[in-house]
């Protein structure tokens, strides 16, 4: 396993860790979802942790506002290509 920890809104993270997408609207919940694709091979986040207001954020491309901030920290299987995570495929 290898850990992955990347910064991203705090705003995400009833949907990043717990899958519950009612907070958020539908295009905070695509961000998110190109934010794990990208960071996280697809890999739900297993934890957050506050990180604080942060200008550049690891989500910038998604979201390129400076926002209230956690470090997401997933837990990859190495050679984990074309696997199923918690989200569905990959």
């Amino acid at each position: 396993m290898k850990i992955i920890k990347a910064t991203a809104p705090s705003a995400w993270a009833t949907y990043l860790i717990n899958g519950d997408d009612s907070g958020i609207s539908a295009q905070d919940k695509a961000a998110a979802d190109a934010f794990v694709s990208r960071e996280f091979e697809g890999y739900s986040p297993a934890s957050c942790e506050d990180a604080g207001f942060i200008k550049f954020h690891d989500a910038r491309a998604e979201c390129p506002l400076a926002a209230d901030c956690q470090t997401y920290t997933a837990l990859v299987p190495h050679g984990a290509a074309g696997l199923f995570s918690r989200r569905g495929a990959k």
